[in-house]
């Protein structure tokens, strides 16, 4: 029993030694602070509904009015011209206008959607970049711990199991861990 002591007790003693080993920290105080202040700038887009940007949308639809403007006018001169500036014919044109100018509005409101789902993405991205969780640098004590211990505790455990069932406890002959008595 005396002679398993000694490994179990240095076993601990680099269990404990891993466990009091601390890394130093992943980053300086310069870079907490800059951390920091972009994740509170990228936080916002990153959480919560994606929004539509509304000057980007106020554009859009400046540009899809403009178009409608235009192809009202060419309508109407269009008809008038041929003495049909009365007629049904320039109220159903009219309509037609405006309904596609209504489908240009829908898929503008779209299109702005997507990107804004996109920067939202992006957003996120950037923040898991910015954290950079697989590689930075720390350990628990309990990983402390166990890097400390594992190697005498295998050597132990082999020892154990190579004086099993010898008489004198301790041949030379080391028997494997899988004693394979059957083949």
């Amino acid at each position: 029993m005396a002679a398993f002591a000694a490994p179990i007790v240095g076993g601990l003693l680099g269990g404990l030694s891993g466990l009091f080993n601390k890394r130093p920290p992943a980053l300086n105080p310069d870079q907490t602070t800059d951390l920091n202040t972009l994740l509170r700038n990228l936080l916002p887009t990153a959480t919560g509904t994606p929004k539509i940007d509304p000057t980007l949308q106020a554009l859009d639809y400046g540009n899809i009015a403009q178009s409608q403007t235009g192809a009202n006018n060419a309508v109407t001169n269009s008809l008038v011209s041929r003495g049909l500036g009365h007629s049904g014919l320039h109220g159903e044109a009219l309509t037609q206008v405006a309904n596609q100018a209504q489908a240009g509005r829908n898929a503008s409101d779209v299109n702005l959607q997507n990107q804004a789902i996109q920067q939202k993405q992006l957003s996120i991205q950037d923040i898991l970049g910015l954290l950079n969780v697989n590689t930075t640098p720390g350990q628990s004590n309990a990983g402390g711990f166990s890097a400390g211990i594992a190697p005498i505790l295998a050597y132990s455990l082999q020892q154990m199991m190579n004086s099993r069932g010898m008489p004198g406890a301790g041949g030379t002959t080391p028997t494997p861990i899988w004693n394979d008595s059957q083949g």
